[in-house]
């Protein structure tokens, strides 16, 4: 799963609950109300209801940030306004949400990223509000001294090979520097220069850490590199890129896209060395990505609409204009429209876009499979788990007084709660 950060400033006061157990009357309610899903919830299987949350305490402008079996929760920055503030981590280790340790930082800005960077370390990303750079501290959990510190964004972390992918740019924002930096040092083992006019994407590996760097120069070179070494893998010449002409680097799998508005569309094989295997007549200038969806590639137009391609052609597989998002689950994508009244999630066939049924009042959550579904004029939410050949939905359970920020996480549903805490709702 993505490292996920949510902003817990604009919340909904409430009374602040010390005792986590519902009262009997909100525990008969449940049980009365989880027993009735199948019918009210578009068929979701009875469960049984799981154990009250555990409550971890936050407040107002408060961020919490997941990844993998950690919560983090950042103070807001102290004292407001001042150019150097302090912001305090605690590290929660989840499922059981129980307190490992805390940190204290000084920063010149607010915290805006908490990742994970070993069994007792994090990264924390910052950005300065005057000068729009980001910096990146190591720390060890509960030692008060950063390890390191470098003017740095973070784009992903391995801490199997002790190594963080990240971008420093000049003063200028002109050019910028890609860096491997050992975790332990700080100190980079790599460094990939990117001048002005040059572009430089990060591979597409869904959750995992990128394994190459893709650089596409001004002069038209497209070259490959390996996140972990720097070792450049494969370089070709892309005709696409000439004088009067906007390209559009894009990494998609085991490809890299390069679109040149109307004239079409260019697959590399990253395999086969960057060799291009095929032209597709597609503009993808107006879609956001694309990206890979498993064995797909999937791009989305701004507004509503997604486009499926299949990438050992590069030829249209199917579109719509009916979706919003899409998220791929084994031979199926499940997808939506999260601004109707009522979003309903369909099940849709992932190879040839055919509709199979409605799952009901349900929203993916984009992470496997499960799902959730908010309440009209309540502050709860229900999930639960997809079968998707089935379309129906095994309840887990609700998360009550809960804004509907939501995470999944290792073992647990993490929510803000309308009183500005945070919720840990263990899964079964």
């Amino acid at each position: 799963m993505r490292d996920v950060l949510i902003d817990l400033g604009d919340v909904r006061t409430g009374d602040r609950v010390t005792d986590p157990a519902p009262p009997a009357r909100d525990r008969v309610l449940l049980a009365l109300l989880t027993g009735v899903l199948t019918v009210l919830l578009g068929g979701a299987a009875h469960a049984r209801p799981p154990a009250p949350p555990v409550i971890v305490p936050a407040g107002l402008g408060y961020l919490m940030a997941v990844a993998g079996d950690r919560l983090y929760v950042v103070s807001a920055g102290q004292p407001i306004g001042a150019p150097v503030r302090e912001q305090t981590i605690r590290t929660y280790a989840l499922p059981a949400a129980t307190l490992l340790a805390s940190n204290t930082v000084r920063v010149h800005g607010e915290v805006r990223a908490v990742l994970a960077a070993g069994a007792d370390r994090l990264l924390v990303n910052y950005q300065d509000e005057r000068t729009a750079t980001f910096t990146t501290i190591a720390l060890r959990a509960g030692v008060p001294e950063p390890l390191w510190e470098r003017p740095a964004q973070i784009f992903g972390v391995d801490p199997v090979a002790g190594l963080a992918l990240v971008r420093e740019e000049s003063a200028t924002f002109r050019d910028a520097d890609w860096h491997g930096i050992d975790l332990v040092t700080g100190r980079p083992r790599w460094t990939l220069h990117q001048p002005a006019g040059d572009d430089v994407a990060v591979g597409d590996s869904g959750n995992a850490f990128p394994e190459r760097l893709y650089a596409l120069t001004s002069g038209g070179v497209l070259a490959a590199y390996l996140t972990r070494t720097g070792q450049q893998t494969a370089r070709a010449l892309v005709p696409e890129r000439r004088a009067g002409v906007t390209t559009s680097l894009w990494p998609a799998g085991d490809l890299v896209l390069i679109s040149a508005g109307p004239s079409g569309t260019t697959g590399y094989d990253t395999v086969a060395g960057l060799a291009p295997i095929w032209h597709s007549g597609l503009n993808l200038s107006w879609y956001r990505g694309p990206a890979a969806c498993g064995d797909l590639i999937c791009a989305y137009l701004p507004q509503r609409g997604i486009l499926v391609i299949d990438p050992r052609t590069g030829r249209e597989r199917w579109s719509s204009d009916r979706w919003e998002y899409a998220t791929r689950l084994g031979d199926y994508l499940l997808v939506g429209r999260p601004d109707a009244a009522q979003p309903e999630l369909m099940v849709v066939r992932a190879e040839t876009g055919d509709v199979l049924g409605s799952a009901g009042l349900w929203r993916s959550a984009g992470a496997g499979a499960y799902v959730t579904r908010s309440v009209p004029g309540e502050d709860r939410i229900w999930y639960g788990v997809l079968d998707p050949g089935r379309r129906r939905v095994g309840l887990l359970g609700a998360a009550d007084r809960v804004t509907g920020d939501c995470v999944f996480a290792t073992g647990a549903l993490v929510c803000r709660r309308i009183d500005a805490d945070v919720g840990v709702w263990r899964l079964k």
